[in-house]
């Protein structure tokens, strides 16, 4: 490991936070100004299915950085470019997931708002994270890194 690798990326936070914010910050002002999607309970099944299938991608995301015993982590290095599994279909499945589960928790909450912050969690992950990611890889992998993210889209 370089020097210039120590700290990965840079990051100094964890990710998740930018969407648990963002969740919250919608949250709360959806108590001040409720703006719900429908009347009643109905959404509720339908967002903890969505809050599921999120939670599986990012488990299954997970479980490929374990076996390619490479850290998570985005403020320590990471020794491998995972490329099977979800990652032949997003470049960040976990990021995603954070997004698809924006979405189920606004139907959970019945909240347009939260819905509507997804578009905040997105945003905030390109410019906050992604970026910083990809430029980090391309300096480590070179070009296996750059053959990925031609291969391999962003999201989906």
């Amino acid at each position: 490991m370089t020097a210039a690798d120590k700290n990965g990326p840079g990051l100094k936070f964890p990710p998740p936070l930018l969407a648990f914010a963002a969740i919250g910050c919608a949250w709360m002002i959806d108590a001040i100004k409720p703006l719900p999607i429908v009347e009643g309970e109905a959404l509720s099944l339908g967002g903890g299915l969505i809050l599921a299938i999120a939670l599986m991608i990012a488990l299954v995301a997970l479980l490929q950085f374990i076996q390619a015993k490479t850290k998570i982590e985005p403020w320590h290095p990471t020794s491998a470019i995972i490329r099977k599994g979800v990652y032949r279909f997003s470049r960040n499945p976990i990021y995603l997931a954070f997004c698809i589960a924006t979405v189920g928790a606004g139907l959970v909450l019945n909240s347009w708002w939260v819905i509507a912050s997804v578009a905040i969690v997105k945003s905030s992950l390109e410019h906050l994270v992604i970026s910083r990611e990809e430029i980090y890889l391309e300096k480590k992998f070179g070009d296996v890194y750059l053959d990925y993210k031609r291969r391999v889209r962003r999201w989906l």
